[in-house]
């Protein structure tokens, strides 16, 4: 079992997409809430893209939920939305309060900017619910079920991101409290400063919990796959950097052929190099192995049974044995689905994004789809990009790629580009400051208005909406696209819940650069601020031009990845939905990593389970969208001459 777990009042699972977080997480905590009848159990998503309910194989939803036939087990998957809407009803007031205390904003200019500037409210809300429920004594232990690597790691620099907030909402408070000072000769205390004290504490208190040896533990989950190792090893630096434990690693999906399956036997022989590099690079952690399974582990059955597997480390003997499967009276169906996107690729297209569930294969397809393009049209540019925090375009390639434009080897025409979005925002950050420090200079002495309105706009653009970064990156696309430096874009995006704050960002980007921008003008008849606000006027711009291509059909083409899982299945459901709503074209749906016909009793009791998932896939959606599919493979699908025969796999 993880090392002293029954010390522990916050379990934390995280890792790669696809590697079987929420499994292990609700596995964990019904293996935990059968021997330990007396601890009271809470499994919490904070995941955008729920999974939990799934897992379990029945709603859960943003209510405490009893799990059924346990009476100290319960899950909640906290829609962070409606904490942080319900957040901002109650103190709406005295943040405006403070602001037009503290700035030249107007009422309405006020109300724009809180709705839209407050970083990761929603997400920072639901960690503080999390710390709240513990205070608070009614559980025992709360698991944590997070969202791949990439939004994570986001998720774990809020709290600082929040203290910041907090910070310039307490310089804009100063600045009223010098004021009463100085007219009355006295100040009391009112409702802004008894708000700035508890979210200070709030805050505080999730920061503390998070670096909590004693009680907090992170326990990374990863597969004997070499992207998922080189993304473990960064999400381990990341939590180093944070100070948070971590004791123990799960190592998910392990293959143990017997030599039966020529196809088991090469998963196996390809994952002996990564189960050693496993050993070799983390051998300070203890290492909890799972073999792949032959069925999905969805349900309480199947969990139970995948949390003694994991927990119990005792050996693991197939279910499957001698037993048959009749699958002919399916696989004409199922091979009657188109095995190519035949009309993926099109003239006129501008920007590929490949999204879906994490661990789909997103990256490797668009990698593929680079390499295609780039053959099939040589005289075209192609650049193959990627936004997410945790990049994974070099460990496809097995190419060094970086912040830096790339020619991909052996290729003339195809280019990577791994755009370090936080460094742009960051250097636009900077680049504000300085410019406010350089024009207020000019203004020293004149009293000591402007000595606050000097700190609070040299403050103002720390509290940038949560995800703005990557719509720097995308912006700095759209610069590449004017310049017509490149033909073709593809874009290898993050996980669906990161994935979707990322598409409905363009909107809220430029009502916030909106709001800048009457805030600088409002500062006219103080100080000149020209130059800063006609660079917010072309950051709007390039936004604009974002959200053009995003939702014009000639020129955008967004390609969903699914895996045939009933989990993967609900997750492009959300994702489809998602896209309607954003008026984004999507026409294809590309089913990965088909399982092919081996006669091997494990693989066809696996291939059984995604046949079924693949033909309500076929019925459900075929009349609006082209569905094809792509085989999985019995080695990695890594570097560029695997990539080469995935791309041929995959468009022929």
């Amino acid at each position: 079992m993880f090392s002293s777990i029954q010390e522990r009042s916050l379990l934390i699972f995280g890792g790669k997409g696809g590697c079987g977080k929420t499994t292990s997480a609700c596995a964990t905590s019904l293996y935990l809430a059968q021997r330990h009848p007396k601890r009271r159990i809470l499994i919490v998503s904070c995941d955008p893209a729920h999974s939990v309910g799934d897992s379990f194989g029945y709603s859960v939803g943003n209510t405490i939920t009893p799990i059924k036939d346990l009476d100290n087990l319960w899950a909640l998957e906290i829609k962070a939305e409606e904490e942080a809407s319900a957040f901002k009803t109650k103190y709406d007031s005295v943040m405006k309060k403070i602001a037009d205390r503290g700035t030249y904003f107007d009422r309405q200019d006020i109300e724009s900017f809180f709705s839209l500037s407050i970083p990761g409210l929603d997400e920072i809300m639901a960690v503080i619910k999390i710390a709240n429920i513990l205070k608070e004594g009614r559980f025992d232990l709360i698991i944590l079920d997070t969202a791949p690597t990439g939004h994570t790691i986001r998720l774990l620099g809020l709290p600082n991101q929040m203290k910041r907030w907090v910070e310039v909402m307490d310089l804009m408070q100063s600045k009223h409290r010098f004021l009463a000072r100085h007219f009355t000769g006295k100040y009391k205390k009112d409702d802004a400063d008894e708000f700035l004290e508890m979210m200070n504490k709030d805050v505080d208190r999730v920061r503390r919990l998070l670096k909590d040896r004693d009680s907090t533990e992170f326990i990374p989950v990863t597969i004997p796959q070499a992207l998922a190792i080189e993304e473990t090893e960064r999400l381990l630096e990341t939590l180093k950097e944070y100070g948070i434990r971590v004791r123990s690693i799960v190592v998910n999906q392990i293959k143990s052929s017997q030599g039966k399956c020529p196809f088991c036997s090469n998963e196996e022989k390809e994952q002996k190099k990564e189960l050693d590099m496993i050993r070799q690079r983390f051998s300070r952690f203890e290492l909890y192995c799972v073999p792949t399974l032959p069925y999905q582990v969805r349900g309480i059955n199947r969990l139970k049974e995948y949390g003694r597997v994991l927990l119990d480390e005792k050996p693991y003997h197939l279910p499957v044995g001698k037993r048959s499967f009749d699958l002919r009276s399916k696989i004409f169906s199922f091979i009657n689905l188109p095995q190519r996107p035949t009309q993926l690729i099109k003239e006129g297209i501008l920007l590929y994004i490949f999204g879906g569930k994490g661990g789909v294969g997103k990256t490797s397809i668009a990698s593929a789809t680079g390499l295609n393009i780039a053959k099939k049209y040589p005289s075209k540019k192609v650049l193959v990009f990627s936004t997410d925090p945790a990049h994974s375009l070099s460990d496809s390639f097995h190419f060094s790629i970086g912040d830096n434009l790339t020619q991909i080897k052996k290729q003339k025409n195809l280019f990577g580009l791994e755009i370090d979005a936080l460094k742009l925002l960051e250097d636009f950050k900077k680049d504000y400051k300085d410019e406010i420090s350089e024009t207020f200079n000019k203004f020293v002495g004149q009293g000591v208005d402007i000595k606050f309105d000097r700190e609070i706009l040299e403050e103002l653009i720390s509290i940038t909406p949560p995800g703005l970064d990557e719509i720097m990156a995308l912006a700095k696309v759209v610069e590449f696209i004017d310049e017509g430096r490149f033909d073709v874009y593809i874009l290898d995006s993050a996980a669906t819940g990161h994935l979707l704050r990322f598409l409905e960002m363009p909107h809220v980007a430029r009502e916030w650069l909106n709001a800048i921008f009457k805030l600088l003008i409002k500062y006219k008849g103080v100080v000149r601020l020209a130059k800063q606000a006609e660079e917010m006027i072309e950051f709007s711009k390039k936004v604009r031009k974002i959200q053009e291509i995003l939702t014009d059909p000639a020129r955008c083409q967004f390609v969903v990845i699914t895996i045939p899982e009933a989990m993967g299945k609900s997750e492009m459901d959300d994702l489809l939905d998602s896209l309607k709503r954003l008026k984004i074209p999507c026409q294809h749906i590309l089913i990965n990593m088909v399982l092919p016909k081996t006669g091997c009793n494990f693989c066809e009791s696996k291939r059984g389970e995604q046949i079924k998932i693949i033909q309500e896939i076929d019925k459900e959606r075929s009349s609006q969208f082209q569905i094809s599919q792509s085989p999985l493979f019995s080695y990695q699908v890594k570097g560029i001459d695997r990539l080469k025969s995935f791309s041929n796999k995959i468009y022929g």
